[in-house]
């Protein structure tokens, strides 16, 4: 069962990390090179501006957009099995923090018939470990516990891809 949580996770985290890099960081890079880089390279060394140029529309044909449509496809094949994941984090004692991950996923995929199965990880996590926004939090409001609906979330980060593209 820990085997399954963890691959679970592991995946959510791979798809959620893949789709913020590229939506963030590739847009910023193009952006950054049309802005700053390209004019640079204009004034400075005209005879590779096309090579230039040339490069980054391989990138953006070539790695980029696949990458993002990889992505969103891996996710939406994964999201016909997950239903929901939500990470509860909440405070035990001074130090240590208790991580709930809970997710309801289809374990048989039948038109008639779907099996859904709960999943649950608990496991103790340092105050070190928490994200940042759970320890703010806790300082500002002394919140004892904090809840994350990680599906939501990626499928917002869909939905923002969906509108870069």
């Amino acid at each position: 069962m820990l085997l399954y949580a963890d691959a679970l996770r592991a995946a959510i985290g791979l798809v959620g990390v893949a789709i913020a890099a590229v939506i963030a960081l590739w847009h910023k890079i193009v952006n950054w090179a049309k802005d700053s880089l390209f004019p640079w390279i204009e004034r400075n060394l005209p005879s590779i501006l096309s090579v230039a140029q040339k490069a980054f529309a391989w990138v953006d044909e070539n790695v980029a957009v696949p990458i993002r449509r990889m992505a969103k496809k891996a996710w939406e094949e994964f999201r016909k099995y997950l239903l929901k994941t939500i990470i509860r984090l909440e405070r035990r004692n001074a130090s240590q923090w208790e991580r709930r991950i809970t997710s309801f996923v289809v374990e048989v995929l039948t038109p008639q018939t779907p099996v859904v199965k709960k999943v649950e990880t608990v496991e103790e996590v340092d105050w070190d470990d928490l994200p940042d926004d759970v320890r703010s939090a806790w300082m500002k409001s002394s919140q004892q516990s904090h809840d994350l609906d990680v599906t939501a979330s990626r499928d917002q980060q869909l939905e923002t891809l969906e509108m870069t593209n």
